[in-house]
Parts: structure tokens; C-alpha cells; sequence
């Protein structure tokens, strides 16, 4: 694995996950024969999805956007990146010019992650909430925050048998798709097996 910390191993756009807490590192080499770095500032807008009061701002303020003559390099320190909210946002990446008139690059979705070491809330996504909860069930031994838990507005404690293994095949599958994402991600095999004609 290259050191991160390099520049030049810097991811070459925003990544699709971050954590708090950790030194947050990018680069944007693309743009610079369209927007020079001499002539033009970028920045970043980060929106919490759950609550559009949260905003994260990334610009050339505090050293956080800065330009070489090749590229422009997002380095947020990990003290800053400690208070950020952890959650889905939604970004904007957008460039202004020396009159301050600004225009939107590109758009997309960064997933903050908690920083285990100091989050002690319960990391599990969704779907693996529910699966743990609806294996109970089978199981016959829920607890009582788990039997009460809905799905589809009926609490799982007044389902069916039937209704209990549905859900569950249903939300297992969503976490195999977690599951085969994380492993693509990390370049790792997934067991999906791909069937070819000759």
C-alpha cells in the first residue's frame, strides 16, 4: 500500500467515504489546464442529508484547498475533521474566478463515518439492525427493543413466522450488498459467480 500522506498518492477526487477524526486528503489535477491555479479558487460545500443546517465548507481558508501549479490539494486536518457530524452528505465542488463568480464542477454523495475510538454508538448499518433483530425473532430470543422494532408499519413482535423469514431473506440480501461492495471496493473477490457462453 503507498503512503496516503503523500501527495502524490492522494486520491484524485473526493472520496466515496470518510471518517472523522482522520486527516481528510484529496487532490484535483483534472481541472487545472481549464481552471489554472494561479487564476481560480476551488471549494467545497458539504450537506448533511438527515439535517440541512449541517454544512461542512472546504476552501482556501485555514490551508484546507491548496494550489500547486499542477494541482489543487484538500488536506483537512484531523482535529478539524473530529467535529464534523458523521452521516451522508451531499457535495458540491465549485471554482471561482477573480471576479467571485462561482460555478459548480461537479456534484455527489461522501458517506462520513464515526471514529470507533471515540464514537461508542452502534456502528451497524440499517439493514444489519433489522437482519440481527428478525434472527432473533426466529430464534425466540428478541429482546424487547428488538420485538418492538417495525417494519413496513407493524412491529415485528405481531408478524408471522412467515412474514419474519421474508423480511429477513429480504434485509439478509442488503447486507450481502454491503457486504460485496466493501469487498469490490478493497479490490477483493466477491462469491458472485459470473457464468460465460462459449
Amino acid at each position: 500500500m503507498s503512503n496516503l500522506f503523500d501527495t502524490d498518492n492522494f486520491p484524485t477526487d473526493v472520496p466515496d467515504s470518510l471518517v472523522v477524526g482522520d486527516n481528510w486528503l484529496w487532490k484535483r489535477e483534472d481541472i487545472v489546464s481549464d481552471y489554472p491555479t494561479g487564476s481560480y479558487a476551488l471549494s467545497y460545500s458539504l450537506r448533511l442529508l438527515a439535517s440541512a443546517a449541517t454544512e461542512i465548507r472546504l476552501d482556501n481558508n485555514n490551508s484546507i484547498v491548496t494550489e500547486t501549479a499542477t494541482s489543487y490539494l484538500i488536506q483537512v486536518p484531523s482535529n478539524t475533521t473530529a467535529s464534523y457530524a458523521k452521516g451522508d452528505y451531499e457535495y458540491q465542488e465549485y471554482i471561482t474566478n477573480g471576479s467571485s463568480q462561482r460555478l459548480v464542477l461537479n456534484t455527489g454523495y461522501v458517506n462520513v463515518k464515526p471514529n470507533l475510538d471515540a464514537d461508542s454508538t452502534d456502528p451497524r448499518s440499517h439493514a444489519r439492525i433489522v437482519v440481527d433483530a428478525l434472527e432473533a425473532m426466529l430464534e425466540n430470543r428478541a429482546s424487547i427493543d428488538q420485538s418492538s422494532m417495525s417494519i413496513a408499519g407493524r412491529s415485528l413482535s405481531r408478524m408471522t413466522p412467515e412474514e419474519i423469514r421474508d423480511w429477513y431473506e429480504y434485509y439478509r440480501f442488503k447486507v450481502n450488498q454491503e457486504i460485496k461492495k466493501e469487498r469490490i471496493k478493497k479490490g477483493k473477490a466477491t462469491s458472485s459467480i459470473i457464468k460465460a457462453r462459449f
